[in-house]
């Protein structure tokens, strides 16, 4: 299908993504994607679809979801059964599970069923449309609930987010849609249609019309950290780096440089000033923020789940253009360890703010929130982070243990003790053609910091490919909005996982040499009812210890305690 009167891809992805044909077999990445699963298979249909049916005027058996004062579902009725949807719909692309298949069907049936007669499926008067989130967020939840529905094998899902699609492309809402309650997001909406089965052309002129800020990407071309933190919309939120998924397609639809040239100026400068360490992304709403702010007390707002979500597919977008450009899975692999797998609390929820300091968001005793929503499917697409092929090649992007089937004829399986231990093993099972296969060397494992792929050519199948990444420390200085005058506050890496001393009061206090964490620090592997989990040891303090920040959740902990200097070297 065309977009804009022209081929649909002027600037076409160079690396495919797999959307099947990846099983994972153990270890941490197996351990999140089944919890997840455990965690969609706890809603109930009949409150996800309440809203559907009273719109409807129709029996509603059970209560709509109400966590944190019913914000989500009954300010913004119908994000839940998107929510849903999205978790849902990426997680049957890997493994079909009958009871959670059924419930998506339920699911798309109540809402086909309670929609008006032109297809708008938001549960609310149509005058309601114009108010709150509804034209952005939540018909961009919707929207992402069906595609994904769609691509799980749903095909009618395809058909009903087309009818929304339509509807919203004809809206008198249209002139002023970008300036409504984060109105800048709802530009996914449209480019993510677009890629669909049935994309259409309008999808793309509408994104451009109703929500494309030149003189925004300008200013972001420009480096000015404005563009970030000062933003004129309705509030400036971390939301923003979903308008650059959104601008990343544009790029693609239409081959304009000017959103590419944004784009990566963008990145740049939210890794500069914006990124905390573990990948968090230190910029949400309703604060006081600049360039450099990294605010780690839980009264500030930072380090939101959706905002890794969005970071995390933007890198994803960036390396399937730039295939050989490593660091785009750097800081996926990054953000996945330390802030999608530290925010899932067993199969109960997800935190929405994960703090640095004191105790994580409680937040994940409510399943109805943008920050579970977008968990669910970044937990639902992880065997799609995995791997990346074209016809001729395989790209080996994380390593967990898996199987894989890719369409362009090979077959691998990867055995992995990360992110506890560096060993790897990647095994070529089937290979139709002699084939390159680029393996990544991760950041974290390069002396010099720097990541690469390592290029294996003609390989058939047999071959066999072992590693031992090296594990090692690493640690950094705290600079912000709460330094401490007289005091030096670190963090601590180790291998690919952030760890955070265990106590309380915060700050803590902890002795060590920062110049030399190896002679301070004694790793332990511990086993536990999930699995064995990575502990530090400090020498001489038997008060403290250091675990992986992503195995905590309700005790407290500093991620940048203050360190003094030991009284004997």
């Amino acid at each position: 299908m065309g977009g804009c009167g022209m081929e649909k891809y002027r600037a076409p992805y160079r690396l495919q993504a797999p959307m099947g044909g990846v099983r994972l077999t153990g270890g941490r990445y197996k351990r999140v994607f089944e919890n997840n699963v455990r965690f969609l298979k706890d809603f109930d249909v009949d409150r996800m679809l309440y809203w559907y049916r009273v719109h409807k005027g129709v029996d509603a058996p059970g209560v709509p979801y109400a966590g944190d004062a019913g914000h989500f579902e009954n300010n913004l009725k119908g994000q839940t059964a998107g929510e849903f949807l999205m978790g849902a719909g990426t997680a049957l692309l890997w493994e079909e599970d009958e009871t959670l298949r059924h419930m998506v069907r339920e699911v798309l049936a109540g809402m086909e069923a309670c929609r008006d007669d032109d297809g708008f499926i938001i549960p609310i008067p149509r005058e309601q449309f114009f108010t709150r989130e509804y034209p952005n967020y939540t018909r961009a939840w919707i929207t992402f609930g069906l595609l994904d529905a769609g691509y799980a094998g749903e095909t009618r899902a395809f058909e009903l987010a087309r009818d929304m699609t339509d509807v919203f492309n004809k809206s008198d809402v249209l002139p002023y849609v970008k300036d409504l309650n984060l109105g800048f997001q709802g530009i996914l909406a449209n480019t993510r249609m677009y890629d669909a089965p049935n994309g259409a052309p309008e999808d793309i002129r509408i994104a451009i019309d109703a929500y494309q800020e030149t003189w925004w990407l300008e200013q972001l071309i420009r480096g000015d950290h404005r563009a970030i933190y000062e933003h004129p919309g309705n509030h400036p939120h971390s939301t923003l780096l979903t308008t650059l998924e959104g601008y990343l397609d544009l790029y693609r639809a239409t081959g304009e440089e000017l959103y590419l040239h944004a784009v990566k100026r963008a990145l740049g400068m939210y890794e500069d000033k914006w990124q905390h360490v573990g990948g968090g992304i230190n910029m949400c709403e309703f604060d006081r923020y600049w360039p450099g702010c990294n605010w780690l007390d839980p009264s500030h707002n930072y380090n939101e789940l959706c905002s890794t979500n969005f970071w995390v597919l933007l890198n994803q977008r960036m390396h399937r253009l730039e295939p050989d450009d490593a660091h785009y899975v750097d800081e996926m692999e990054n953000s996945l360890y330390n802030v999608l797998f530290a925010s899932q609390v067993e199969s109960r929820g997800y935190h929405y703010l994960n703090f640095l300091q004191r105790t994580k968001d409680y937040r994940y005793l409510d399943r109805a929130t943008c920050c579970a929503s977008l968990g669910t499917r970044l937990a639902g697409l992880l065997p799609q982070f995995l791997y990346a092929y074209t016809d001729d090649s395989v790209y080996v992007d994380m390593y967990a243990s898996s199987e894989a089937e890719l369409p362009n004829g090979v077959s691998l399986s990867v055995t992995s003790g990360l992110p506890e231990s560096g060993r790897v093993r990647v095994a070529v099972t089937k290979a139709e053609k002699p084939f390159t296969l680029r393996l990544r060397m991760p950041r974290w494992a390069c002396s010099d910091g720097r990541s690469y792929y390592e290029t294996h050519e003609n390989v058939t199948a047999g071959a066999v490919f072992e590693k031992e990444f090296p594990f090692d420390f690493r640690v950094k200085r705290y600079t912000g909005g709460e330094e401490i005058k007289g005091k030096e506050r670190y963090a601590v890496e180790y291998g690919p996982l952030l760890f955070a001393a265990m106590g309380a009061p915060n700050p803590l206090t902890v002795r060590f040499n920062p110049a030399a964490p190896s002679a301070w620090f004694t790793p332990v592997k511990q086993m536990m009812p999930g699995g064995s989990v990575l502990r530090l040891k400090l020498k001489g303090d038997r008060m403290h210890e250091y675990r992986a920040y992503m195995d905590i959740h309700d005790e407290p902990f500093d991620v940048y305690p203050i360190v003094e200097a030991p009284a004997e070297e």
